[in-house]
């Protein structure tokens, strides 16, 4: 990964998010919940991103606020590729019926609205971290099903595959260990952008005012800051910040993996530009 440019630049991005987010309370200078008498303070030197309407520092929550933003989008991602990946494995593989009526499962769910299928589902069930990201990952897992299923189908009838079931192996072993090895590499790029998606979705719930009030996170500093846009530009502008790094890191790492297992990218093509 380190080996390719934008690789090496989106994994520092993501290390150090990660590394922020394990110690945040060993470099914080405040408890996220600890109120100050300093309300609205603009950056300074005692207050780096300033404080927010209730005198909370800014760059105390947004430490801790990775914590949160980060765990549902890579929770999001991980619950969507198991939901999809199973239903594009079992869609890719199997042929008539099954395939039919889990494509139009699929297709179903892609033509829903994401966020307002995301929405519905905090309506109905609250935002309960748990349940948050069960639904960001309910809006971002056909995008995986689509891309195993496509996988399957073009290795389904690869000689290699004929060979294993003329040597009698077992359906299972065919779909997880002649099979899934070479589907998986474009599907682990697919997952480090379903992180970003799932990031993006988080982040407008709790500019929405629907993330779980019990954590602090990006997006719900975003929705503390609507009212104070032109008093306090610190309180949207650093949140704002954050999730934009948290992006554009993982977009990079997402390119860096395609650089590796794609051999049509220019690294496989011997590092033409």
């Amino acid at each position: 990964m380190m080996s390719t440019r934008h690789g090496a630049i989106g994994s520092i991005i993501l290390l150090l998010l990660a590394f922020t987010a394990i110690v945040a309370p060993l470099i914080a200078p405040y408890h996220p919940l600890q109120q100050t008498a300093a309300s609205l303070a603009p950056p300074s030197g005692d207050f780096y991103f300033g404080t927010d309407n209730i005198g909370r520092d800014v760059f105390s929550l947004i430490l801790y606020g990775a914590r949160s933003s980060l765990m549902v989008g890579f929770g999001a991602a991980l619950a969507a590729l198991l939901v999809g990946g199973t239903i594009g494995i079992v869609a890719g593989y199997f042929r008539g019926p099954v395939e039919m009526v889990l494509m139009r499962v699929i297709e179903l769910f892609q033509t829903l609205p994401v966020i307002m299928l995301v929405l519905c589902a905090v309506a109905l069930f609250g935002s309960n971290f748990w349940l948050l990201i069960a639904a960001v990952a309910l809006a971002i897992w056909p995008m995986e099903a689509r891309l195993v299923y496509g996988q399957y189908i073009k290795l389904r009838e690869r000689d290699f595959i004929s060979a294993a079931r003329v040597a009698d192996f077992s359906t299972s072993h065919i779909i997880f260990r002649e099979i899934l090895p070479n589907a998986v590499q474009p599907v682990i790029v697919q997952v480090a952008l379903d992180a970003s998606i799932a990031i993006l979705i988080e982040a407008g719930l709790g500019f929405l005012g629907l993330s779980d009030p019990s954590m602090v996170s990006w997006g719900q500093l975003l929705f503390v800051a609507q009212d104070y846009m032109d008093t306090a530009w610190w309180m949207s502008v650093f949140p704002g910040a954050a999730i934009c790094i948290a992006i554009i890191g993982l977009n990079l790492f997402a390119d860096g993996l395609n650089e590796i297992v794609d051999p049509r990218s220019a690294r496989g093509m011997g590092g033409l530009q």
